[in-house]
């Protein structure tokens, strides 16, 4: 299984932290924000991935050639990385291919455990359904699920709706997927710039998203810089 992780964004919303880096190079208790996505696909297994880039993508792809967690790294680049994040997917299609892949947000603190049960969850999985990574929303407090991206999820556990502020959720997005090769065509009846969630709402109309329980394991939405301090704080508690 490899993995696309999408980096190309400016990563405005923290200010003079990235006005000379990208978001990803971001330091959080001593290591860039993309560090510990890259650890959690090398320690689960994945060997091979790709990282879309965009705003400062030299500077990007020098420091994660030098610091790869033993993956194999393909840089690929988004030209319009202030557009939608659709645009970054697209970069990556080619590469992709025919088979099934990790998708990950480069702004998420992700750990081993969510990568590891989104494979797994695999082998249990229908043809043509993809999956996404879903945490319990009763673990945080409100001012983060005031931010966070919501599912509303049937019995089955697919997803039904997703975005932020719905009403009523069941689950939240992690920010971490395993996407089927017919989610292409969702990605072809959508707009072509568009946020992710635009997809992934055609997916759910269709029946195919569902979600996977990640059970506690950590992880973290990072726009701001209070949002660092709080990704801080559970790396320090995992200690």
């Amino acid at each position: 299984m490899n993995a696309v992780i999408l980096a190309a964004g400016d990563g405005g919303r923290l200010g003079t932290l990235t006005r000379e880096r990208p978001k990803p190079l971001v330091d959080i208790a001593g290591r860039p924000i993309i560090s510990y996505t890259l650890e959690a696909l090398a320690a689960a297994g994945v060997r091979e991935a790709a990282v879309v880039v965009g705003y400062r993508a030299g500077q990007l792809g020098e420091a994660l050639a030098a610091d790869a967690h033993g993956l194999g790294l393909s840089f690929i680049y988004n030209p319009r990385f202030r557009e939608g994040a659709s645009l970054s997917l697209a970069a990556a299609r080619q590469w992709a291919g025919s088979e099934p892949f990790l998708l990950l947000m480069a702004d998420h603190l992700l750990s081993e455990p969510i990568i590891r049960r989104l494979l797994d969850a695999r082998a249990e999985t229908p043809p043509g359904v993809s999956l996404v990574a879903a945490d319990a929303p009763a673990r945080w407090p409100a001012d983060y699920l005031d931010e966070a991206t919501r599912l509303a999820l049937d019995p089955d556990g697919f997803v039904t709706a997703i975005g932020k502020h719905l009403e009523p959720y069941d689950a939240l997005d992690t920010g971490a997927f395993l996407l089927d090769p017919a989610a292409w065509t969702a990605f072809d009846a959508a707009p072509e710039s568009c946020e992710l969630s635009t997809i992934f709402s055609i997916l759910a109309a269709r029946r195919a998203l569902r979600a996977v329980d990640i059970g506690g394991a950590h992880w973290y939405d990072i726009d701001t810089g209070a949002d660092l301090e709080a990704a801080a704080a559970i790396l320090a508690a995992r200690r």
